[in-house]
C-alpha cells in the first residue's frame, strides 16, 4: 500500500481496520479489473484475429462461410460474472425486474 498511496508506515499505522479493509477490497477489485481489461484487450484479441484469420484461410477452400471468433470467446465464464459483478452491470438487469414488479403492482399493462 505504501507504494501504491505513496504513505508512510506511520500514516498507514493511523488508519483504522475499517478503513484498511476498505481500501484493499478497492484495490483487489482494481487489480483484477486491470488484469482483465490487459486480457481481454491484448491476449484475447490476437487470439480471435488469429483464429479468425486461420479460419477465413480454410474457408476459401470450402463452401462454408467460417464462424467468427470474438475476443469474449477466449474468456471463461467465471472471469466475465465476477467482471460484471464488479463492475455492477448485473445490478441493471435487477433494476429493471425491480421497475417491471412496481409496474405490476401499480396495474400497468405494456403492449402486450
Amino acid at each position: 500500500m505504501a507504494r501504491e498511496f505513496g504513505w508512510t508506515i506511520d500514516e498507514m499505522r493511523e488508519l483504522r481496520p475499517s478503513e484498511l479493509i476498505a481500501i484493499l477490497k478497492e484495490l483487489e477489485r482494481q487489480r483484477f479489473l486491470q488484469e482483465y481489461s490487459e486480457m481481454r484487450n491484448k491476449w484475447a484479441f490476437i487470439a480471435s484475429v488469429i483464429t479468425n484469420a486461420i479460419a477465413t484461410i480454410a474457408g476459401m477452400f470450402s463452401k462454408k462461410k467460417p464462424k467468427s471468433v470474438e475476443p469474449d470467446d477466449f474468456l471463461g465464464e467465471e472471469l466475465k460474472k465476477r467482471f460484471k459483478k464488479l463492475t455492477g452491470e448485473q445490478q441493471e438487469g435487477k433494476q429493471w425486474d425491480e421497475l417491471i414488479e412496481e409496474a405490476k403492482e401499480k396495474g400497468l399493462k405494456g403492449p402486450w
